[in-house]
């Protein structure tokens, strides 16, 4: 009989989700820092399912023209 190993106990399936991972940390950071700047802002923030919704690169624009909007 064959018998499979779990993908998690593979040294692929290891990267695999580590990647993921990373690119999760990553896409939390940019939403933690839209809604944070919303606030500083004192804007409606954006849902956290909305935000979720969006690419990495989208999160980065919206970012981007909320923090030029910060005098600094």
């Amino acid at each position: 009989m064959i018998q499979l190993t779990p993908i998690d106990q593979t040294v692929a399936g290891q990267e695999l989700i580590q990647i993921g991972i990373d690119k999760g940390i990553d896409k939390g950071e940019l939403i933690g820092n839209i809604r944070t700047t919303q606030r500083f802002l004192k804007r409606r923030m954006t849902p956290k399912k909305k935000l979720i919704g969006k690419s990495p690169d989208e999160l980065k624009v919206i970012l981007k023209k909320l923090e030029s909007e910060l005098k600094i």
